[in-house]
């Protein structure tokens, strides 16, 4: 490994599942270089047969030093390195050198939507090189508190406001008046206005969670929701990995051409009508979003995945 995120959460927490992960298989040994020193040791390059940058920010400097070093050696990039801002493209010097400068043997997203994205900006002789790899997680989450809930709730509204999301405040005001016009009681969490604590805890007192977010790929409480045993509901670019595809909203966004995803203005009433039919029994779990997770988000399927895709591209 020669780049990484940084903190606890999101793409750092990832991370450290993806190396977890990778040093199960019982062919894949991991090094993170940054551990090695800051002098790089040119016959220790030798024994790698594969560079993988896992995130943006490295120097391109390493990038040339290794690539000279080892022209040989196989290259892996992703899954957080383009793009920083996916309305814009490559954006910024560092995006612009990327897509112009570096030669990959495997770019990779997290879901099949995004990498599609990404390839419009990519190098054409590099285009089928792109692929995809769902992320990994574990939880340190006492399961006993899923057989203790205390339900008062009809809904978690999960509220996340993208930068690119044009008419997100009309669509949450959208459904804020029809879930209290249908007498539909919730509760609601704001993106980075909540501890971990809170998130679980209402979880657990809700029957199901909505995820107003544009897009995740997919994004860690989605994963926690439905390790809690809490069914969630939501788009397909929003909740890309989910236990059941009826529960995807669908028609409430598109992808674009050239600026990304763009939510429709039915959006709302489209979400309250799918948690009706929840809510009213119509809509029946028949298997479990815990169970779907522990054997979807699993270290094994990651491994094994991840491996196919090293054997394929390198």
């Amino acid at each position: 490994m020669c780049s990484r995120p940084g903190g606890d959460r999101g793409p750092g927490l990832t991370f450290s599942h993806h190396v977890e992960a990778l040093n199960q298989h019982q062919n894949i040994s991991v090094e993170e270089l940054w551990k090695l020193g800051n002098q790089i040791d040119q016959n220790k390059l030798q024994q790698y047969d594969i560079f993988w940058f896992y995130a943006k920010g490295f120097s391109p400097d390493l990038y040339n030093q290794l690539k000279q070093l080892c022209p040989n050696k196989k290259f892996v990039f992703g899954p957080n390195v383009l793009l920083d801002f996916p309305d814009y493209g490559p954006h910024d010097a560092w995006d612009k050198w990327f897509v112009e400068s570096v030669e990959f043997d495997l770019y990779i997203d997290q879901v099949e939507y995004y990498n599609n994205h990404v390839k419009k900006f990519l190098r054409k002789d590099l285009v089928e090189n792109a692929d995809y790899l769902d992320k990994c997680v574990t939880f340190d989450i006492d399961s006993e508190l899923i057989e203790n809930k205390n339900i008062k709730y009809d809904c978690l509204v999960y509220s996340k406001k993208r930068r690119y999301d044009d008419n997100y405040l009309e669509f949450h005001e959208g459904i804020v008046d029809l879930l209290e016009d249908n007498d539909i009681s919730y509760t609601e969490l704001t993106y980075g206005k909540y501890t971990r604590q809170e998130y679980f805890d209402r979880l657990l007192e809700s029957k199901c969670c909505l995820n107003l977010s544009l897009d995740e790929c997919p994004g860690i409480a989605t994963y926690e929701s439905m390790f809690l045993d809490v069914p969630i509901i939501g788009s397909p670019h929003n909740t890309p990995s989910i236990f059941d595809q009826r529960f995807w909203v669908h028609n409430t966004d598109y992808m674009t051409e050239d600026r990304y995803i763009k939510r429709k203005d039915t959006a709302a009433k489209a979400y309250i009508e799918k948690l009706q039919e929840f809510l009213s029994g119509k809509l029946k779990i028949e298997n479990t979003p815990r169970d779907y997770i522990l054997k979807h988000a699993g270290y094994e399927r990651y491994r094994n995945d991840a491996y196919q895709l090293l054997l394929k591209y390198c």
